[in-house]
């Protein structure tokens, strides 16, 4: 079974977040974000997928007709993974600009040291019109409160530099993206937020224990204005009065 120690509990990385998805309720929000990430890509078996941090179970959720074109990035040198992986720095992605049909990040910004770093990389290989699926931990949750209560620890959700989801959608859309909240999880069920009234966005982030986040590129062309050309007015030069002949 997965414990905490001291070492971990100030320094938290994705092989401490592997080894709780082990545990009984890793299981429960693992099989629930499997479900999730089965249902939301939907894209063409043609296009390239990339995923930044690996999980060991990307099998769960994704059809083995995306598997010629998927390919996982981590940053951890000393991973044994069951599938292919890409070691490099998520802060500076070995992947050519636009290049990504999709991007999933699960639980992703936890782990990095400068969160606004790899948006930017993220913002950088993704194509005009991709999508970006995150996944990522509610800083607020009630569940965080095993942390404090001993006996309990090995229950609370792992994570370091914990981001809300409302701070996470205010950064993308300064790097022009529109996204929303698209799904909640708790360690029982999933649900797709409503957007009934105030209380329903807090009370689904307190009783809830992760989210996703669903978003698109969005590549705007900005069309030069020209200055109006000044009109030329010619003047038409004095004609005569015509003369009237009166009849005698």
């Amino acid at each position: 079974m997965f414990s905490f120690s001291k070492k971990n509990a100030n320094h938290f990385t994705r092989q401490t977040l592997c080894q709780w998805y082990q545990t009984a309720l890793g299981r429960k929000l693992r099989r629930l974000e499997a479900d999730y990430l089965r249902q939301s890509v939907s894209v063409p078996y043609s296009f390239r997928i990339v995923q930044l941090g690996y999980l060991g179970w990307e099998k769960q959720y994704l059809d083995s007709g995306y598997l010629p074109h998927f390919q996982v990035i981590d940053d951890d040198p000393e991973l044994k993974p069951q599938a292919p992986v890409i070691i490099g720095h998520l802060d500076s992605l070995p992947i050519a600009s636009e290049s990504a049909d999709l991007l999933i990040l699960p639980h992703t910004f936890e782990y990095v040291p400068d969160q606004h770093q790899l948006l930017r990389e993220v913002e950088r290989i993704l194509k005009p019109e991709g999508q970006l699926l995150i996944l990522g931990f509610y800083p607020w949750s009630f569940y965080r409160l095993y942390r404090y209560i001993p006996g309990k620890r090995q229950y609370a959700p792992v994570g370091g530099q914990l981001i809300g989801h409302n701070k996470l959608l205010d950064w993308l859309n300064l790097l022009n993206f529109t996204g929303e909240l698209n799904a909640s999880f708790d360690f029982h069920s999933l649900r797709y937020p409503y957007r009934s009234g105030f209380c329903q966005g807090r009370c689904t982030a307190l009783w809830s224990v992760a989210y996703a986040v669903r978003a698109i590129k969005r590549t705007y062309h900005v069309i030069p204005l020209q200055t109006a050309p000044r009109p030329n007015f010619e003047w038409a030069p004095d004609m005569a009065e015509p003369t009237i002949q009166r009849k005698k």
